[in-house]
């Protein structure tokens, strides 16, 4: 009797584990963002979706590479096939990662950087678990979204990246500019004495480049009396010793044993003031994924490249895509704990799964920020026409100043403050409208050359038009303070880029104008006269200025109408694998090193002939057989990395 009781229990156990292990696989399964089956695969086997517009790609951590030869590696993806490098980065900012990806490991713990009270931190942790659910205007791009509570119960009103890595670039280039002016002997720093009775005088175009040129000030490189340099806020200090190594723990100039500063830019973002220890907004598009995926979705990245400092002044590596990055922007997971394959195990939230994100996926995140395109205008009516006059009659084109120059790449320049990187971007689309069609189309331009199998960015000088912002910080009056949690004011906000502001609705760092018109009135402060210059127009001219506004527009970049072929057309019927895929339009599957072929015309259930966008070739397209991006047993980790690569291990590829 005891033995048969012990063989019930034992069963009764065994179903409870079996149940449980079951619920949990299925509960992973139907967590699935992937779709890349078609009409003949079993929607309970494989998630399809025949629009062809979801991730087709599985999560499989990218690996950090930079030789190009190594099929499947981070600059495989970037030079010898791009556009899936770029769609493979593209795929991880819509992606909305899983349980098993070890997405909301702090969820609800408040966390973040601490307000000026030293205590109160600005927002909660593991809140979302995509990019794409805040950058979702326009759908599927990195678009502008929702405003979320962080700093103070206002909230912050999330920005669209479109045209980040131009943005970016001219952050780069600010911090050489700025370095030119007061280094004089060139060490790489700025000293007491170098800083004194100097200013930092940019002009936003150079004398040889059509537009309009000014001359922007960005103060004074002296202490300003707080331990500060007097230096817009865009540029943030990283203090250094006498021989111009970092040092992390001092306060401000005044520290004992401070010599000097050497210099970021901060061009993303609302923006945030110095204070002691608090770190700058992310200055690099890589470390703007790499943050926003820790404390918005608690995965920490992994990443060498931005925490690894040569000479200890601060600066990180130059990534693959050549941005150079800032130990100050550095995460908590060092790799300091190494698996038997090289996975970090530090895990930092503890959540037992690691390496969250690997060097490589900021590598692709990056490539695809880079290469976004930039907005677009939209058609070009009298009132926009007049509407823009009236926008620079009024002065608001003193802070939104319309256009920039990126100087040519010079690698080999003697002065460090010469070494320009140039355009490192790979394509750019040129928008406009077509009247005839009444539409945006686009025509795609390469920016690089063939070296043998290797598409490589030439680096040429480009200007940036229609921008609109002068990267400055402005006190823009009260209507635009905010309260902070701890009940500290900010007063300062760097000047937004109008680009795409016709499709951004709502306006300001808190979302609180619901239309154009509504921010312009809240100006005040250093914007003042051009408000009350907007307010002296007629109803008529005020109208047109919104116009103009609205002129400056987003799309939807895979469903643009685009020459990608550079015919000089867009065909109705572009023929991709031998298969029309209708219009021609921005998608980068079709350029693909192994374009995507589409299932093409089918009956969908209900017996409706319909074209299936679903891809019959998705491991060959995407490159799921490459050396370096197989992953055998689907568990998250590549083969090559992977301590049991047939064994399903998703926490660190063993357990």
């Amino acid at each position: 009797m005891a033995k048969r009781s012990v063989i019930l229990v034992a069963g009764f156990l065994l179903g409870l584990a079996a149940s449980s292990w079951l619920g949990h696989a299925l509960r992973l399964w139907a967590q699935q963002t992937e779709r890349p089956g078609c009409s003949i695969d079993n929607p309970i086997d494989v998630p399809r979706d025949l629009s062809g517009l979801s991730i087709k790609n599985p999560r499989v951590r990218v690996i950090h590479t930079t030789d190009p030869s190594l099929e499947g590696g981070s600059m495989y993806l970037q030079e010898v096939d791009p556009w899936l490098g770029y769609q493979w980065g593209r795929s991880l900012f819509q992606r909305s990662f899983r349980e098993r990806d070890g997405v909301y490991g702090d969820a609800g713990k408040i966390d973040g950087m601490l307000l000026p009270d030293g205590v109160t931190k600005i927002m909660d942790r593991g809140h979302a678990n995509s990019c794409g659910v805040c950058h979702n205007v326009p759908y599927r791009d990195a678009g502008a979204g929702i405003t979320i509570a962080k700093n103070g119960a206002t909230g912050r009103n999330t920005p669209h990246a479109f045209g980040g890595g131009l943005v970016e670039m001219i952050g780069q280039q600010l911090r050489l500019l700025a370095l030119a002016i007061a280094d004089s002997n060139r060490d790489g720093w700025i000293s007491f004495d170098e800083a004194r009775g100097k200013r930092c005088l940019i002009a936003n175009l150079p004398d040889h480049v059509s537009g309009e040129r000014v001359v922007l000030d960005f103060g004074s490189f002296e202490d300003r009396g707080d331990g500060y340099p007097g230096l817009n806020p865009v540029f943030f200090p990283i203090f250094v010793d006498a021989q111009g190594k970092r040092i992390p723990f001092a306060r401000n100039l005044k520290f004992p044993g401070v010599a000097g500063y050497t210099l970021q830019v901060q061009p993303f973002g609302w923006g945030h003031l110095y204070m002691p220890f608090r770190p700058p907004v992310q200055s690099t598009l890589r470390a703007f994924s790499a943050v926003p995926f820790d404390i918005h979705a608690s995965l920490q990245a992994c990443d060498p490249t931005t925490f690894t400092s040569p000479h200890e002044d601060g600066l990180g590596l130059v990534s693959n895509a050549g941005a150079q990055q800032f130990v100050t922007e550095a995460l908590k997971d060092r790799g300091s704990v190494r698996g038997p394959t090289g996975i970090s195990k530090d895990d930092p939230d503890r959540d037992g799964y690691c390496e969250e994100i690997s060097e490589g996926d900021l590598d692709m995140i990056e490539w695809y920020q880079l290469n976004h395109p930039a907005p677009a205008r939209g058609r070009i009516t009298p009132d926009v026409v007049a509407g823009e006059k009236l926008f620079h009659r009024i002065q608001c084109a003193t802070c939104h100043v319309p256009d920039w120059h990126l100087y040519p790449a010079n690698p080999g320049a003697r002065d460090y403050t010469e070494r320009f990187a140039g355009d490192r971007r790979f394509f750019e689309l040129l928008v406009g409208w077509n009247e005839q069609r009444q539409r945006l189309e686009g025509k795609l331009v390469y920016l690089a050359d063939k070296r043998g199998n290797r598409l490589v960015p030439r680096r040429e000088a480009y200007t940036v038009r229609g921008i609109y912002s002068d990267f400055r910080y402005h006190d823009v009056g009260p209507e635009f303070y905010q309260m902070q949690f701890d009940g500290s004011i900010v007063r300062q906000w760097r000047t937004p880029p109008l680009w795409g502001v016709g499709s951004t609705a709502p306006y300001g760092h808190d979302g609180a104008s619901l239309d154009l018109d509504a921010v312009i009135r809240r100006h005040g402060g250093e914007a003042l006269d051009s408000r009350n210059a907007y307010l002296a127009l007629s109803d008529e001219e005020r109208r047109q200025v919104v116009c103009f506004l609205q002129s400056l527009v987003l799309y939807q970049t895979d469903q643009l109408p685009c020459d990608l072929n550079g015919d000089g057309c867009i065909d109705e019927h572009f023929i991709v694998q031998g298969m029309d895929t209708g219009v021609e339009r921005f998608n980068p599957e079709w350029l693909f090193r192994v374009p995507g072929k589409i299932e093409g015309p089918i009956e969908n259930v209900r017996g409706e002939k319909i074209v299936s966008f679903a891809l019959t070739n998705v491991r060959q397209a995407y490159g799921l057989d490459l050396p370096l991006l197989k992953d055998s047993d689907n568990d998250g980790f590549p083969d090559v990395i992977d301590p049991a690569p047939h064994k399903t291990g998703y926490r660190d590829g063993e357990r």
